[in-house]
């Protein structure tokens, strides 16, 4: 595969990650659908700004990227290491709920990730 092509999949991939995360918060907030804002509020806060930070990460990573800046590839390697870790987190939280669908879809995005990963640093570190 060419070079241009896995960064620029991998860049618009974590670009949408990033875009979809902020705009989920944003929207079950606004819709006051955080039960722990109430019931956990100290731990809903960290969380809150973990996964802010983690999309804004994913955006700026994927815009490094794509324009081939000098730091493009250590924010996007930060951020989606910041994301496999959310995944995870919460495919766990869903997993406790029975919330089989969205299990799954945490998983498949984990190994998409983990996948695009392993291509970047491939292709950046010409591992053969």
């Amino acid at each position: 595969m060419n070079k241009i092509v896995i960064e620029l999949v991998a860049s618009i991939y974590i670009i949408i990650i990033g875009i979809a995360l902020l705009c989920m918060w944003l929207l079950l907030l606004i819709k006051r659908e955080v039960p722990e804002l109430n019931t956990k509020p100290t731990q809903i806060f960290f969380h809150l700004v973990a996964e802010f930070l983690t999309s804004i990460m994913l955006i700026i990573g994927g815009i490094g990227l794509i324009m081939n800046q000098f730091w493009g590839v250590a924010v996007f390697f930060i951020a989606i290491g910041m994301a496999i870790y959310s995944t995870i987190n919460a495919a766990g939280f869903y997993g406790q709920l029975k919330d089989w669908p969205m299990f799954i879809t945490l998983l498949v995005f984990t190994f998409i990730s983990l996948l695009i990963t392993s291509l970047i640093l491939i292709i950046e570190f010409q591992i053969s």
